[in-house]
């Protein structure tokens, strides 16, 4: 079985902790700009990033994405 990452979850997540995406950019030491390709999906979080943002919204790192199993 392997795993791949889906679709990027930060933004339902931001929503949920009630913070914005110009708060969380100033949390994670990144861009606004950062921040919104990772929620639509241009980009992907780094280990690092992720584990960071995890901490920072209280959820786990697998939280971040959806998995797809294939």
């Amino acid at each position: 079985m392997a795993l791949r990452k889906g679709r990027s979850r930060l933004s339902e997540i931001l929503t949920d902790r009630g913070m914005n995406q110009v708060d969380f950019a100033r949390r994670m030491g990144v861009t606004e700009s950062t921040v919104s390709k990772w929620k639509s999906g241009t980009s992907k979080m780094s280990f690092d990033h992720a584990v960071l943002a995890a901490r920072i919204l209280n959820c786990t790192a697998e939280d971040l994405y959806e998995w797809i199993e294939s």
